[in-house]
């Protein structure tokens, strides 16, 4: 089955059944599916609730630092730091000790950050722009164009929790996916799936 990675970042909205967030993990659960979700450390606070509930639901818990910095410029000691407090407070939450893929602010790299990140870096090979007003249609008709076209296979995509237009994009598209025979995966399940390795301080769009 042809294979695809959503990604949303941005969270923790919160746990109401009307808030974007668990509309769009209600989405996936209802058709089977699974994704990445990118938490802000210090974007948390009191919903620390979702990201148990996303985490005990199947989804992979993934680390987008903890103020949303631009990492690229910054010190070998800021980026550990972002990193570091972000991963504890999930870890905290999740009851775990591992480590978490990040997903750089901004999509923003450069060699000081991956050279201290010790985690793989996760930005996209396509990105839905529902942080720059798509509409929910715009990001429908994109991801079945990449659909229809084969662009989609085997890619991750980009997308925020934090969209009414984002979680009605998902309730229409996810069934329509499932319907065409696709399994929406998180990011690790999609490179484990393609055999290809996830390795510290690689920068990652697609798993090919």
């Amino acid at each position: 089955k042809p294979m695809v990675a959503f990604t949303f970042d941005d969270g923790a909205v919160g746990t109401s059944e009307s808030s974007t967030s668990i509309r769009i993990q209600n989405a996936l659960t209802k058709n089977g599916f699974h994704a990445t979700f990118f938490y802000v450390g210090g974007w948390i606070r009191n919903n620390q609730a979702e990201v148990l509930r996303a985490y005990n639901s199947g989804f992979e818990i993934g680390n987008h630092t903890q103020s949303h910095a631009n990492l690229s410029g910054q010190s070998s000691s800021k980026v550990t730091q972002e990193i570091g407090q972000c991963k504890s407070l999930l870890n905290q939450i999740i009851g775990g000790t591992g480590d978490f893929l990040v997903r750089p602010p901004y999509l923003a790299v450069d060699a000081n950050f991956s050279g201290n990140a010790g985690v793989p870096l996760i930005n996209c090979g396509i990105d839905t722009r529902d942080w720059n007003n798509a509409s929910k249609d715009q990001i429908v008709n994109k991801l079945k164009s990449a659909m229809q076209d084969g662009s989609l296979r085997n890619q991750v995509v980009l997308m925020h929790e934090t969209y009414e237009t984002t979680a009605s994009a998902m309730e229409e598209l996810l069934p329509y996916m499932k319907s065409q025979g696709w399994q929406v995966v998180s990011v690790s399940e999609l490179f484990k799936a393609n055999n290809k390795q996830l390795n510290a301080g690689g920068v990652y769009n697609a798993a090919k």
